[in-house]
């Protein structure tokens, strides 16, 4: 507070010719002395004022500033005396600063105010404390307030408190977690362990605390972990071991852990999640996709045994039946959906092989043009049973690439079924072979119903199609776009679709790598099979199906083959003891006594020992195929027999026999 002014009096001298009564030298003497008291104490209020961050003001019953001792925000004192605060600070809190200002005035009784200030985007925050102040009467004159800057506090009591509420919230998560938390000292020495960890190991919380992450682990030798722990640093490390309960149960656990350093120590973050259910889903799922897998290749055995006795009696038919118009249309009928059905079965099974990784690829050098013409053997029935017109256009010189050429005229096959079953009636469908850069490109063009924007990726999921409604329905499971990525995808190529949208018509992109051209020697072409007018072969044709073996068997007689049949094991061995047979077709899925033991045993016999074993079977797995080997077959033919096929395989055989002559 301002020191009182001096008087005039007071820097008067006596006159040295005067003489002063002895009471009056007495009293000045006193006033020089009080007059010192007040300069230094003056002196030194300034002096801790200075040395103390304390605003310091005086204001009159109006609250305006008549004193101010180091204002706040740089303002210097001559700018605040004859101001208020609305002058210098926030409206709003400027009033309620007032408020408690004048609640003083009007009791008389000092208070105290935390709030925060604002200047020029500056916000600080200052305790205040008002105390009235009075005249000599002891009337209130006005009031005198300290106000002290206490931001650096108030920073650290809001960090502080955040800090805990942070704590809170992550103690609160780990310990309603479903997953083990554990922190970990770097001699394995547990140190904070929550509620899902209690529920798991067994154990109390205290005796968990007293046990080392070691003594949790199912016969796991101690790792170091100190290094751990530094390795953890940036990336952390994720595990599967096993974990031992109180009781000695071991469960299945995925450990993730992260080093980190608190308060000065290193420790090792473990979340730890229990994954037995996750492992018998698993198992469940292994399961399920076994029994999946053994119900198709049952289905497709089932499937096949009817379809054999019909694509055998239709080709018996093509081969003795006049070639009258009307005939020869239902026999086309029968052989195309032979074929449908055939493929459809097919299509199933290779779609299980594919997710299961089973198929293998026998790769070899041949041009794009060589695949398509196979491609288009297949399809072309499709194509002119719709009346489609077909365009091929290939380059000179067809670019050559290393594929299965089975498998990729397959895929070629599909994507042309596919082009003609969403093409109406007579449309146009346009194959093209070029080279782009580094790869081989085969595109299918066709103006049907096109592909909806939305749709040009997941068409090749499993089962999609376009348009599933009944008037459009074209037979199919909606799973060959699959299989052909598929295909394509393990080629190390790419198949991509295009359209304008519905009523545009789509293309499909086939693009594989071309074949090294130095240093790989063209595969000589293979001679097709010499084929045998009147192959004569004595034949034994056995499977329990009597529709199946006697199609057969008059198949065979008609390509110049002496032909027996048996309809079960026991019947083909004593078929066989007593016909000496070259070439047995031999059915596995036989009751009593199946082709598999029917063929060791014939194998024994030195009368059937040279025999060429041939499995005709609806089983293709080839799980399968690997069985047939083993037990002694030299072929593996799958039902329905391919014509073809099976014309090229007597022709090989009875060239050999020739050649044996």
């Amino acid at each position: 507070m301002p020191l009182p002014p001096r008087s005039p009096a007071d820097d008067l001298e006596p006159s040295p010719g005067l003489a002063e009564a002895p009471g009056l030298a007495e009293e000045r003497l006193r006033r020089e002395q009080a007059d010192e008291g007040l300069r230094l104490s003056e002196q030194r209020l300034r002096t801790a004022l200075a040395a103390v961050p304390v605003t310091l003001a005086q204001q009159d019953l109006d609250l305006v500033f008549t004193w101010v001792h180091n204002p706040p925000f740089g303002f210097r004192s001559e700018q605040v005396v004859g101001g208020r605060s609305e002058n210098f600070i926030d409206g709003e809190v400027a009033l309620r600063i007032n408020e408690a200002r004048r609640e003083v005035l009007r009791t008389g009784k000092g208070s105290r105010l935390q709030t925060s200030l604002t200047h020029d985007g500056q916000e600080r925050y200052f305790d205040m404390v008002f105390e009235p102040l009075r005249d000599g009467s002891g009337e209130i004159a006005g009031l005198t307030t300290a106000v002290i800057d206490v931001s650096a506090a108030k920073q650290t009591e809001m960090a502080l408190r955040e800090s805990e509420a942070r704590l809170d919230r992550y103690r609160l998560l780990s310990q309603h977690a479903r997953d083990i938390v554990l922190f970990i000292h770097s001699d394995g020495r547990i140190l904070e362990a929550n509620d899902a960890a209690v529920a798991a190991y067994g154990y109390d919380r205290e005796t968990l605390l007293t046990l080392t992450i070691f003594d949790l682990r199912d016969g796991a030798a101690a790792p170091d972990l100190s290094s751990q722990m530094t390795e953890a640093d940036s990336v952390g490390f994720t595990f599967e071991t096993l974990h031992r309960r109180r009781d000695g149960t071991p469960f299945p656990v995925e450990v993730s852990s992260r080093g980190a350093e608190i308060a000065g120590e290193r420790l090792l973050l473990s979340i730890i999640r229990d994954i037995t259910e996750r492992l018998q889903a698993e198992r469940s799922l292994r399961d399920a996709d076994r029994r999946k897998d053994e119900f198709l290749a049952t289905l497709a055995h089932e499937l096949r045994n009817p379809l054999a006795p019909i694509r055998n009696a239709l080709e018996i038919l093509r081969r003795t039946s006049p070639p009258e118009p009307g005939l020869q249309w239902a026999r086309d009928i029968i052989d195309r959906q032979v074929q449908q059905l055939t493929r459809l079965v097919d299509d199933l099974l290779d779609v299980s092989r594919i997710t299961r990784g089973k198929i293998e690829l026998h790769r070899e050098r041949l041009e794009l043009a060589a695949i398509v013409e196979r491609a288009l053997e297949t399809s072309r029935p499709v194509l002119e049973a719709a009346h489609h017109r077909l365009t091929v256009d290939y380059p000179e010189g067809s670019p050559s690439v290393m594929a299965d050429p089975t498998r990729m005229a397959q895929v070629l096959s599909n994507l042309l079924n596919n082009a003609a079953k969403y093409t109406q009636t007579g449309g146009h469908i346009r194959l093209s072979v070029s080279r782009e850069g580094s790869d081989g490109v085969v595109r299918i063009q066709d103006d049907g119903v096109g592909i909806p924007p939305g749709m040009l990726t997941s068409i090749f999921d499993m089962f999609a199609q376009v348009d599933s409604s009944l008037e459009r329905a074209q037979g199919g499971l909606g799973i060959g776009l699959t299989i052909a990525r598929s295909l394509v995808e393990m080629h190390g190529g790419t198949l991509e679709a295009a359209s304008g949208g519905l009523g545009q018509g789509s293309e499909l992109t086939v693009r594989l790598p071309l074949a090294p051209e130095a240093g790989l020697a063209a595969e000589a072409e293979r001679e097709p099979a010499a084929r045998a007018a009147h192959a004569s072969l004595r034949i034994l044709v056995v499977d329990d199906n009597e529709d199946s073996a006697e199609s057969l068997a008059m198949w065979l007689g008609l390509m110049g083959s002496d032909v027996r049949t048996a309809h079960g094991g026991p019947e083909a061995l004593e078929a066989a003891q007593e016909y000496h047979p070259e070439v047995i077709f031999l059915d596995i899925g036989m009751p009593g006594m199946n082709g598999y033991d029917v063929a060791r045993r014939l194998r024994e016999r030195p009368e059937t020992r040279n025999a060429v074993l041939i499995a005709t079977t609806g089983w293709g797995q080839e799980e399968d195929r690997r069985q047939s080997k083993e037990a002694g077959f030299d072929e593996h033919l799958v039902k329905p027999l391919d014509p073809k096929s099976l014309d090229e395989l007597i022709a090989r055989l009875a060239e050999r026999k020739g050649t044996s002559l």
